[in-house]
């Protein structure tokens, strides 16, 4: 894997990801999207002890900073009409056709994978976790793929890209720090 190391969590390149990762559901379905973005953590625990601690709905915004970020990004799509029809919904469990947060869970497989999709006039992603253990540690992939709409949805892209890094990063913080807690 390459990538820019930082702490505990690692930036993947797409192709590193789609080689190593190219029998998983992800994989197959990155393609269909513009835009890649895949970081990774190890954890000292097994997926099967990993993969529970997916679905607390916090996760999505594991620190105040990030809750209150989220927050005004949810009312600014309000005002300005990005979201209709989009709900947030009560937490479920992680399973396919239930809802994580804003996100419609389309894939499950525990404990490997998990894959998760949101659409609004901006935007079309998805969001997966990606688990492969390796003796005694767990890689978890945070893989989110993106095709961003017309003008105003690539400068969407533009305002959230330095944000969406760090959101991602401390979510595998939050999700290291849970499966170690256990």
């Amino acid at each position: 894997m390459c990538g820019a190391a930082n702490e505990d969590w690692l930036k993947i390149s797409e192709s590193d990801f789609l080689t190593t990762r190219a029998g998983c559901w992800t994989a197959s379905q990155a393609p269909e999207f513009s835009v890649v973005n895949v970081h990774a953590i190890q954890i000292l625990a097994p997926a099967a002890r990993i993969f529970p601690e997916l679905g607390p709905r916090d996760l999505l915004a594991p620190r105040a900073f990030w809750k209150i970020l989220v927050g005004f990004r949810i009312a600014i799509g309000k005002i300005l009409g990005w979201d209709q029809g989009m709900v947030v919904n009560q937490p479920q469990a992680i399973e396919a056709g239930k809802y994580f947060g804003f996100f419609h869970v389309i894939y499950v497989d525990p404990p490997r994978e998990v894959g998760m999709t949101v659409e609004n006039r901006l935007t079309r992603a998805l969001m997966s976790w990606v688990l492969r253990e390796n003796s005694n540690r767990t890689t978890v992939f945070n893989v989110t793929c993106a095709n961003f709409k017309r003008r105003q949805g690539r400068f969407y892209r533009q305002i959230i890209r330095p944000f969406h890094d760090g959101l991602i990063e401390g979510s595998l913080r939050e999700l290291h720090r849970r499966s170690q807690a256990r």
